[in-house]
């Protein structure tokens, strides 16, 4: 029998929790939850963790060189550095909102790559004669 120790991040409280796995890695008793929220987050933490991914993307015709981004439902944690990469070969253009999807879809997830900023065009960028353009 294995012990694994996990703080919960359930709620508030931050418990420290230890989790009994047998030998063919299945979770037989977790100790040490404060809350009843706590319970199921350690089990999905240690058998499927996952995380909202959160980066930045590079950006054409802006002042702004990079966009803050980030996915709209968490991924599993095995995939964070595969997602990094795959934002890597991303551009922004503007005009772009926050909350506007930058990419469909990650990886194969069903997830999308939401804006978490608004991101102008560079003066003169995208504006017909006459416009003025905000910066």
């Amino acid at each position: 029998m294995v012990e694994e120790k996990i703080i919960c991040i359930g709620c508030p409280l931050g418990c420290e929790t230890t989790l009994k796995i047998d030998d063919q890695g299945e979770v037989v008793k977790i100790t040490g939850y404060k809350c009843k929220e706590g319970h199921q987050y350690v089990l999905e933490e240690y058998q499927s963790p996952v995380r909202v991914f959160t980066a930045t993307v590079l950006t054409e015709n802006s002042f702004q060189a990079l966009l803050p981004v980030r996915t709209d439902r968490p991924i599993l944690k095995t995939k964070l550095k595969e997602a990094a990469m795959a934002l890597a070969l991303v551009k922004a253009k503007p005009p772009v909102r926050a909350g506007q999807t930058i990419l469909s879809n990650l990886l194969d997830t069903g997830t999308d790559v939401v804006a978490t900023d608004s991101l102008s065009p560079a003066w003169g960028e995208g504006k017909g004669e006459g416009e003025e353009c905000a910066i």
